[in-house]
């Protein structure tokens, strides 16, 4: 036997969402993932910068004016600004292979909440 969500949705409405007993809420309503939605959500669009990017600027800045007041050779700051970019593409692909991987635990979540779902469900089975 399966029961409906008792959330509410942010519309106020009731949430559809089936759930199978003896929980009372989905996922998305279930107090007891609060904290980890408040999280989830707080990531969202709030990229801030690192320390080790305020370094790498402040290095890129320190390099381009001593290349342009002739304390470097244009030659060695090349290399130095060619190494500064590819320390800021390792930066990226960390950040990009760490948001993969909390995007795959979510994803594994919500399969798990969903094979526990349908394995409770009195219809839309294929059985």
């Amino acid at each position: 036997m399966t029961n409906i969500c008792r959330g509410a949705k942010r519309d106020g409405s009731q949430c559809t969402v089936t759930v199978n007993p003896p929980q009372l809420y989905c996922w998305w309503h279930d107090p007891a993932n609060h904290e980890r939605r408040r999280r989830a959500a707080s990531r969202g669009g709030k990229a801030r910068a690192s320390s080790v990017g305020k370094e790498l600027h402040a290095m890129l800045e320190d390099l381009t004016e001593r290349v342009v007041a002739g304390e470097l050779e244009t030659s060695r700051g090349a290399v130095a600004n060619q190494l500064i970019g590819t320390r800021i593409r390792l930066l990226e692909y960390e950040r990009r292979l760490k948001e993969l991987e909390e995007v795959e635990a979510r994803l594994g979540e919500l399969e798990t909440m969903l094979e526990r779902q349908e394995k409770g469900a009195p219809y839309g089975s294929a059985s």
